[in-house]
């Protein structure tokens, strides 16, 4: 199947599911979006026209949107992400949703229309050729689209041109684990179904990465892909006229999704992700590999700021839902007890505040050179003290000369830590 031949299936089909009944006000179509992060009450916020069941994810669960910002959603369908990331941007920002499917907008103009929406617009245009002008955007994020599309690397090029210096990516997409069966691979349902279009993990990290993006993170939520067989299942529309009879156009997406996943282990092979990554401040790219003193400071140095440099997490701590890492909520009881020692704590997130990485020369050289890999990165009046691994609290008391601690241990309940104290959630 050719590039044009995609392209056009890719359009053909999603301006059938938007001419179809596929709304918000259907349970089914809800839950394909709750099982992919999306709360109830964002999507209490939706017109009806937002939602067909179509994410594989919810980027501005990671996207640190703010107010004033410029957010761009990039195949922004029937506007979803496009009006709850205008809340978050208020008056004062604006975002701008994509899309090249006729059908498609005439979906999210109507929502925005209903919502009243004033820092909301909509553009037709594929998402490699983007009608935007060279640095004004702050944020891009995408739901589940970057695998519809041929020629990834010029849509990462092109993304990095819109983007702002120390702007950030947010997306949701399907990656492979491990390369798809010969029968899924050219099946055209599976393309347009968002499955045989993806790439694998590896290669998306190495694409972004070639073109120019630094602190990239591409993370398998574990998510059961199956999910998307429930609209079919649970006749899609929920209305008295849904049904293969009644719309055969947003039957056909559907339920070709839910036919190719059954015929194989769609979540051996594939994967819902979450893709982050920066622009780099500065348009030269990091070659060199940095020098660190990394030996532990002797008490007398007493130094006093400690910041640590977290990876990618849902919250500020890691201290949250079903698996938690024994480490993270004793580090978490450990930093405390350094604030009361009289040192002063900063804490950053990949995920949360990608700007304190951007602006931090050394970090950003750090993740250029060695990626991800190297975080947690604890820096003691800024110099590197402990790289990949969470220190003690020991550790700790020595670097930043407060007196020697007595033991601590950590409880960690099973199901998760999470509490209304800690500010983790």
């Amino acid at each position: 199947m050719g590039e044009n031949n995609r392209i056009d299936d890719v359009r053909d089909q999603y301006a059938g599911v938007a001419r179809g009944e596929l709304s918000n006000e259907s349970s089914s179509v809800r839950a394909v979006a709750s099982a992919f992060g999306y709360s109830a009450a964002e999507l209490d916020q939706l017109p009806a026209e937002a939602n067909m069941g179509l994410s594989c994810g919810n980027p501005l669960a990671l996207a640190d949107v703010r107010e004033g910002e410029v957010v761009v959603d990039l195949g922004c369908g029937g506007g979803m992400d496009v009006f709850l990331a205008a809340r978050k941007v208020g008056s004062s920002g604006r975002v701008i949703g994509v899309d090249m499917t006729d059908e498609m907008l005439r979906r999210a103009r109507a929502g925005q229309q209903k919502l009243g929406l004033t820092n909301v617009e909509f553009r037709q245009a594929t998402v490699d050729r983007l009608p935007l002008p060279d640095q004004s955007v702050d944020c891009v994020i995408s739901n589940c689209v970057i695998n519809l599309v041929p020629d990834k690397l010029a849509v990462f090029r092109e993304i990095l041109r819109v983007l702002k210096p120390g702007g950030r990516v947010a997306l949701s997409d399907i990656a492979l684990k491990q390369p798809l069966p010969a029968a899924v691979k050219q099946s055209v349902e599976a393309y347009v179904g968002c499955i045989s279009g993806a790439i694998l993990i590896a290669e998306y990290r190495r694409l972004l990465a070639d073109a120019g993006f630094v602190a990239v993170v591409v993370t398998d939520t574990a998510a059961d892909l199956n999910a998307y067989s429930i609209a079919s299942d649970a006749g899609c529309c929920g209305g008295d006229s849904c049904g293969p009879d009644a719309n055969a156009e947003q039957w056909s997406l559907h339920d070709g999704i839910a036919s190719v996943m059954r015929s194989f282990d769609v979540n051996a092979f594939a994967a819902s992700v979450r893709v982050h990554a920066l622009k780099p401040s500065s348009t030269q790219a990091v070659h060199s590999s940095p020098v660190f003193n990394v030996s532990p400071v002797s008490k007398e140095q007493a130094m006093k700021t400690v910041q640590i440099y977290d990876k990618p997490m849902c919250c500020s701590t890691g201290i949250c839902g079903p698996d938690v890492d024994p480490v993270l909520p004793r580090f978490a009881a450990d930093l405390d007890w350094l604030k009361g020692q009289g040192c002063q704590v900063e804490r950053y997130n990949l995920a949360q505040q990608p700007q304190a990485f951007v602006e931090n020369q050394t970090i950003r050289q750090l993740l250029g050179t060695d990626g991800v890999d190297c975080l947690p990165v604890v820096v003691v009046d800024g110099q590197i003290v402990s790289q990949k691994v969470y220190p003690s609290r020991q550790d700790l008391a020595g670097w930043a000369g407060t007196s020697q601690p007595k033991p601590v241990l950590a409880v960690v309940q099973s199901g998760g830590g999470c509490s209304g104290t800690t500010g983790c959630c």
